[in-house]
Formats: C-alpha cells, structure tokens, sequence
C-alpha cells in the first residue's frame, strides 16, 4: 500500500477519519477489498479461553507421535503476519468502540464539552460516559451516576440515561440528579421528556419532577440553574441521602452512617460556610446523633 504510506493511514481509516479525497482515493486502489475483508472479520475477534496446561499437554503428545515437518520461512512469517494484523485491528476497533468517561472527585465540579459542542458541569463524586464514534453517527446518547447540569445544543435527539430512567431533549437546559431509590429532573430551557418504568412525562421551563422510592412528585421552581451551581441549598420534602450526599460535595467529607434510614425526608437548608453548623441543623432536624473528626462524620441514631 505505497500510495498511502502514512503509518496511521489505517486507524484513520476505521475510526472513519479520512477525508473525502482519501477515502475515494483507497476505495479506488487494489488494496481496499482486501483491507476491507479483513477489518469485517476482525470485527468478530475474539480471545478464546483455553487450559492452558491441557493444550500444552496435547502439542507434546501430538510432537511425540508424528515426524516434525519442515514448514518454509516464508510461510511461517506469513503466519505471523497475519496474526499481528488481526491483533492490531481488533485492538484499534476496541479503542475505537472504548467509552469516555468523565469522573468528578466528591467536593468537586467538573465543566467539559461533548463533541457536539453542548456542555455539562457535573456535580461532585458523578460519572459520564459516551461513545465517540456514535457522536460522529449523530447518534447523541450518554450514560450518567450522580448529579450533572446540561446544556444542549439543538440538533438530534440528546439522551441521558441512568440505573432510574432516562432523559431525552432537542436542545434544552437541564439537571438530572440519581442517587439509589431517588431520581429527579429539572428543566430551565425548552423542552424534556423523562421515562422510567412507571411512566413518561414531558417537562417544561420551571418544572421539576422527583421519583423517590416508590413516591413520584411533580414540581414548579424559579430556578434557572440547579442550586448547587450557586452553591444555594433548600429542601423541602428531600431524603436524607439527598442532603447528606450534597453535604459531602460542599464540605469534602466521608460519612459514616450507622443504621440510619436515609430514605426519611429532610426540609431546611444546608449552610455552605460552617460544616459545624451545617451538620448541626439537620442532626437536630432529624433528632440524630453526630460526630466529627476531620474530615470523617460518624452518624447514628438517637
């Protein structure tokens, strides 16, 4: 393959980065078929699982009984080359198809791009994750744990999905917040379907919806962005989870719960300035026992 003596000619190639001209030009050459065959069979590589011991055992017994033949150089090296282009191709379609995730540390805001541009700020100890080459497809789909502000631009439809359901938008202004039994989503700009298993709803500016436990509420606000972007904190009606997972992110700290039910509902605020102070409201609120001891919280009931 002379014509294309770029050494990463055929990575391009199958992450489907070349250009108009290269492209026409490969397809036209003698070498594409072939090429092409290859990358198809590649597709369905996989490494088999073997006894290692029991196949060893079998080549010795096969050396013992038959007369070794001599196999030409040329053909053992064809061998070999055959073999390492199958492996380079079938390791390039994995990095290719590998997802990428962006992870925010607890007490951390992580701000990125996606490839089409739209931005997403996550909230502390969250995950998205999304595939590259489905984006190149215009097929705009992520997945997400945790807590993360959306902000899409119009295009084809943008999907975030989770564990609790999944949320799906044109190009729209969002916050999806998912935690274990707790699911809710807030819009501030166009339009947002969301579907679970229990339902489908569509969400407008200044609507909010939560799924809590078994529970699901529909909710007005007056936010334009979600409170923690502000670093403003109220609660009316919230699991416990919810406060003390937010009570993490803005202080940096590891809490220890000791048989407390987190699933009971907390109304308040959350102080932002004095982690004493802060977990002295909702300790009280809730009638529960606390301790601190640098960075660590140990709470446990009364």
């Amino acid at each position: 393959m002379k014509e294309f003596n770029d050494d990463t000619f055929l990575a391009r190639w199958l992450a489907d980065e070349l250009t108009d001209q290269e492209l026409i030009t490969f397809k036209a050459s003698k070498e594409y078929a072939k090429y092409e065959k290859i990358a198809e069979k590649s597709k369905q590589f996989q490494i088999p699982t073997f006894n290692k011991e029991a196949i060893k055992a079998n080549i010795q017994t096969t050396i013992q009984k038959k007369p070794s033949r001599i196999i030409p150089l040329f053909t053992r090296w064809a061998a070999a080359a055959a073999v390492i282009l199958i492996a380079v191709l079938a390791g390039t379609f994995y990095w290719i198809n590998s997802p990428t995730v962006f992870t925010s540390k607890t007490g951390e805001q992580l701000v990125f791009e996606l490839p089409d541009g739209s931005s997403v700020k996550l909230n502390g100890a969250a995950t998205v994750s999304f595939s590259k080459n489905d984006w190149k497809k215009n097929k705009r789909n992520l997945s997400l744990t945790g807590e993360a502000y959306f902000k899409v631009n119009k295009g084809s439809k943008f999907s975030v999905q989770t564990k609790q359901g999944t949320v799906s938008v044109l190009g729209t202004q969002f916050n999806v917040h998912t935690l274990k039994n707790y699911f809710a989503v807030e819009c501030y700009e166009g339009k947002v379907s969301v579907v679970n298993k229990t339902l489908t709803t569509f969400l407008t500016p200044g609507k909010g919806i939560r799924f809590k436990d078994k529970d699901v509420e529909n909710y007005t606000t007056n936010n334009t962005s979600p409170n923690w972007v502000n670093n403003n904190y109220s609660y009316n009606s919230i699991p416990l989870q919810v406060v003390l997972n937010d009570l993490k992110n803005v202080y940096n700290v590891t809490i220890d719960l000791q048989k407390i039910d987190v699933n009971q509902e907390f109304s308040g605020k959350l102080i932002t300035n004095d982690i004493n102070k802060a977990i002295k409201v909702i300790c009280t609120a809730m009638q529960l026992n606390y301790s601190i001891n640098n960075t660590n919280i140990v709470i446990n009931s009364n």
